[in-house]
């Protein structure tokens, strides 16, 4: 490999270090690493290449006023990075959602997947009325994200959707769900690879 070639690959200091950054640059409404994450695989699945200039300022909640150039570059890099190992994770069938940790009043732990597909949601919408008229053309894509989007909605995200009489998931469907989302997302990859919009833009994250 090239010494000029950053390694796609992150380990926990690189994720524990971006997860830091979003904090200190993120508005109230930006996102962590899960969230994160959840974006750029909306927009890699999604239906046409989107750069960075498109999807930070929603990563951090709007434009990073006042920020320190060389940490903002810092953090675009490992962003791109993540984004990398979201599409080689994609290509081998590796891929891992990142959601986080929470613990309850009585010190349990469980995880939490709300920040995840609230990132997913908000990568979707980027690209929101391809997405919103293909789904009106094309039943078959709602079938494909309806596990993406039945997750959501238990987790508090995609609410304009929920039924007020939808009964909240067992642990088991959930973990259900969660296990099936490597495969979802390869397959709405896959659709919008095979089916791109009709301007025939690429498909897939601009990573650069």
């Amino acid at each position: 490999m090239s010494e000029h070639v950053q390694p796609l690959l992150l380990d926990e200091q690189d994720y524990q270090e971006i997860d830091e950054l979003l904090a200190d640059f993120g508005a109230d409404e930006g996102l962590r690493l899960d969230g994160a994450h959840g974006l750029l695989t909306a927009v890699i699945v999604g239906p046409r290449s989107l750069g960075p200039e498109e999807w930070l300022p929603v990563i951090l909640g709007g434009e990073p006023v006042g920020a320190d150039p060389r940490r903002l570059q810092r953090l675009l890099d490992l962003l791109v990075r993540l984004a990398g190992s979201i599409v080689q994770s994609l290509d081998t069938h590796q891929y891992e959602p990142i959601f986080a940790e929470r613990e309850t009043e009585e010190g349990d732990r469980f995880v939490d997947a709300s920040g995840w597909c609230e990132g997913f949601s908000l990568g979707v919408d980027l690209e929101g009325e391809l997405w919103e008229e293909r789904m009106q053309e094309d039943p078959a894509l709602i079938d494909l994200i309806a596990p993406v989007v039945t997750l959501g909605v238990d987790d508090g995200v995609f609410a304009e959707v929920r039924d007020p009489e939808m009964a909240a998931l067992g642990e088991d469907e959930r973990d259900e769900l969660i296990r099936q989302l490597p495969g979802v997302l390869t397959d709405i990859r896959q659709y919008w690879q095979e089916q791109p919009p009709e301007d025939g833009a690429p498909v897939g994250a601009t990573l650069h």
